[in-house]
């Protein structure tokens, strides 16, 4: 048993090692189109958009977020960087699952999923913060990283999510003209 965890093991790390070489070469040589042409390592991305109705501040809406590492393999924890004003709660989804409250760091500000394997770019993570009261209008900076052991992809990604203003109500006049 302990013989074919090692073969397994060692199969593993040479795959990782093979598959290392070409993209560091490729790296090298991105500047070239050639370069560009020969490697398969994507950017990670993350993509930020407000699914409910209201895009208005001081307005509830449901805030997506989905991280997709694009590396070729890693182990490791997947981690969200939320703006100011904006905060994780246990009532927020991962994955279409409940957040645990182990996950939620900084006050609700950041959002780690420990023990993620992405391998040939398959994983996609969806952070689904709902029912949020939009802050005040501006445009807010999300971030998404693989904190792990990877190769072939840089890892950190963000995207940005513009709120609007409230349109200004005008009192109506006084109809007696007192």
């Amino acid at each position: 048993m302990k013989k074919t965890w090692t073969i397994l093991l060692m199969g593993m790390l040479t795959m990782v090692m093979a598959l290392s070489v070409p993209l560091a070469a490729s790296a090298e040589g991105a500047n070239t189109q050639e370069g560009r042409a020969s490697t398969n390592a994507k950017s990670a991305a993350l993509y930020a958009k407000i699914t409910g109705t209201s895009k208005q501040e001081w307005s509830f809406s449901d805030i997506e977020l989905t991280y997709r590492p694009n590396s070729v393999l890693s182990i490791g924890a997947v981690e969200f960087t939320l703006p100011t004003g904006f905060q994780a709660t246990t009532k927020d989804l991962m994955n279409g699952k409940a957040l645990k409250d182990s996950y939620i760091l900084n006050s609700g500000k950041t959002v780690r999923i420990p023990a993620r394997v992405d391998l040939f770019g398959s994983s996609e993570y969806k952070l689904q913060l709902s029912h949020k009261v939009l802050p005040a209008a501006g445009t807010y900076t999300f971030r998404a990283e693989n904190r792990a052991i990877s190769i072939g992809s840089r890892f950190y990604a963000e995207d940005t999510l513009d709120i609007h203003k409230r349109p200004v109500v005008t009192p109506p006049t006084n109809p007696c003209g007192c």
